[in-house]
C-alpha cells in the first residue's frame, strides 16, 4: 500500500490531481516500477516481477455469468493475483475491470485462470475463499 501511495503522491505533484487519468497511471505505474532495486521485488523464479499493489477490480466470470469484486494482492506486467468468492476451473477465461482510485475509470482486461488456490476466510464465518491467477490476454497492464 506504501508503494500505491507513493505513486499517487508523484502523479499529483508531476501532472497535477485534475489531469489524471488512468494511461498516466500506467504510465507512472511503468516508470516507478521500473526504476526499484532487484531486492524490492516479490518474486524469484517468474517471467516478469510482481508488485504488491492493491487496486480495486471487479471481475466475471462469462461462463456462468458470476461477478464479484475485490483487491488486488499483486501485479505484473502480465498478470494479477486477488481473492475471488467462487471456484473457477484453471483455464477458464474472466473479463477484469481495475479501477482507477483518482477518477474512477476503468481499464477492461481480459485473463485466463492460471492457478487457483483455497483458503479459509479470516472472519469467524469460515467463508471458503479462494485465490486465483490470472493471466492477461492481449494487453499488458504496464
Amino acid at each position: 500500500m506504501k508503494l500505491f501511495k507513493k505513486i499517487f503522491e508523484f502523479k499529483k505533484i508531476a501532472f497535477g490531481a485534475d489531469l489524471l487519468r488512468f494511461s498516466v497511471v500506467r504510465k507512472v505505474l511503468y516508470t516507478f516500477l521500473h526504476h526499484k532495486k532487484e531486492s524490492d521485488f516479490v518474486n524469484d523464479r517468474r517471467k516478469s516481477k510482481r508488485y504488491d499493489i492493491m487496486l480495486k477490480l471487479n471481475y466475471s466470470y462469462p461462463e456462468t455469468r458470476y461477478t464479484g469484486e475485490s483487491f488486488t494482492k499483486n501485479i505484473s506486467e502480465n498478470g494479477l493475483r486477488f481473492p475471488v468468492n467462487l471456484r473457477i476451473a484453471k483455464g477458464a477465461l474472466m473479463d477484469i475491470k481495475i479501477e482507477d482510485p483518482n477518477s474512477g475509470k476503468y481499464l477492461s482486461l481480459r485473463g485466463k485462470v492460471r492457478w487457483l488456490e483455497e483458503f479459509s476466510g479470516e472472519d469467524d464465518s469460515g467463508a471458503v475463499r479462494y485465490e486465483t491467477g490470472i493471466n492477461l490476454l492481449k494487453k499488458r497492464l504496464f
